[in-house]
């Protein structure tokens, strides 16, 4: 990272000329400034407004031979009483023309060791500075340094985001091209087995076997696209009634669902899915005739329940969702209803009872939800 590319903001630069103000009256000097060191010059980025400052705001001149170029060069405080008395100063050019012959000092840093630039107050007149006074124009610096290092974190957490979404976005071309492709091949090779099973050229037998495994493999990208898209897309929640989502979906099954009671749920339209695929699961692997739905809300909860009266999820799938949730699972339906439970803060609870099994989607009202990610 390139400190001399680094920018303090307009709203800082504020924040130091109500510092160097109060610095200014503090310590009773006409001028107190901060100088900003780009060699060979110095800027004035803030001055008091004090109304005797001979030095305005956006003031420049050469570093050398200047109080400053000792107080960056040496990394310290650096005091002069009376440059008409030090030799070193007593022949400064533009010592005749704002007549600042009082100087008192310290270097503003970067959090790397670079120096930002200085943190001055001067006067016309001899000066020779308290203990306090000093210790006050440290405290002083030392708030200016703070500015520093945080507008230099800020920039190193912009580049660091930066890095991050463009390996993203390269990842994702990369996961897209290749789900393309792999679906694209799956595709061709079920369309063949088909065409060769309706022209008795593979056996029934052969392509019972290997279809599934096609669709399933299908099915898995599918569920990775949701997935990456769940993972990556800003968090925006409303205030959602699922009942007409369920009655769209109940078309969809006739006479075979049933749905009772009212809630309201914070959620956005992942919830399209969940619901579509809880029903969709339920079915296909419970070998239930019917399923009830019920809607549930309490000052601390709102339900949303799907009840079979199936045999249930089979025992290696309850063990890797609801069990122990850290275990390798399949890219499943369910798997994704889980991700978007916990984009939700919400969770999914299974139980078998002696219905069939029920699934209950749960989301806390107490659990504050990020609006956005």
């Amino acid at each position: 990272m390139s400190i001399g590319n680094l920018i303090v903001s307009d709203s800082i630069l504020n924040k130091w000329q109500r510092l160097i103000d109060a610095l200014a009256n503090l310590m009773e000097v006409p001028s107190a400034f901060v100088m900003k060191h780009e060699y060979p010059y110095l800027k004035a980025v803030v001055s008091s407004k004090s109304p005797n400052n001979p030095i305005p705001l956006n003031y420049e001149e050469e570093i050398f031979g200047k109080y400053c170029e000792e107080t960056i060069n040496g990394k310290k405080m650096h005091v002069v009483p009376n440059a008409l008395k030090d030799k070193r100063y007593r022949n400064k050019p533009g010592l005749e023309e704002n007549k600042l012959i009082t100087y008192l000092g310290f270097p503003l840093e970067w959090p790397t060791g670079d120096v930002f630039g200085t943190i001055c107050v001067a006067d016309f007149e001899e000066r020779h500075f308290t203990k306090d006074q000093k210790a006050l124009m440290r405290e002083m610096k030392l708030a200016v340094d703070a500015h520093l290092e945080l507008i230099f974190k800020n920039e190193k957490l912009r580049k660091a985001q930066q890095k991050i979404k463009d390996q993203r976005d390269n990842l994702k071309l990369l996961t897209t091209t290749v789900r393309h492709e792999i679906a694209n091949n799956l595709s061709f090779i079920y369309g063949f087995l088909q065409v060769k099973q309706k022209k008795a050229e593979i056996s029934d037998k052969i392509c019972n076997k290997l279809m599934p495994h096609v669709t399933s493999i299908i099915e898995s990208i599918d569920h990775i696209e949701k997935l990456e898209e769940i993972f990556t897309k800003e968090k925006q929640f409303e205030k959602i009634d699922p009942n007409p989502i369920l009655v769209k979906i109940k078309k969809e099954y006739p006479n075979k669902i049933t749905i009772r009671g009212s809630c309201t749920v914070l959620a956005d339209d992942y919830i399209n899915f969940v619901l579509k695929e809880l029903i969709r699961n339920a079915f296909k692997h419970s070998d239930t005739e019917k399923i009830e739905v019920s809607l549930e809300e309490t000052e601390e909860k709102s339900i949303i329940a799907v009840q079979d009266y199936g045999k249930g999820l089979p025992p290696d799938t309850v063990r890797s969702h609801f069990q122990n949730r850290k275990n390798q699972r399949k890219l499943k339906g369910l798997t994704i209803i889980e991700k978007i439970m916990d984009r939700y803060g919400g969770s999914i609870k299974y139980e078998k009872n002696d219905k069939g099994a029920l699934i209950s989607l749960i989301w806390n009202k107490k659990q504050k939800t990020l609006k956005t990610l």
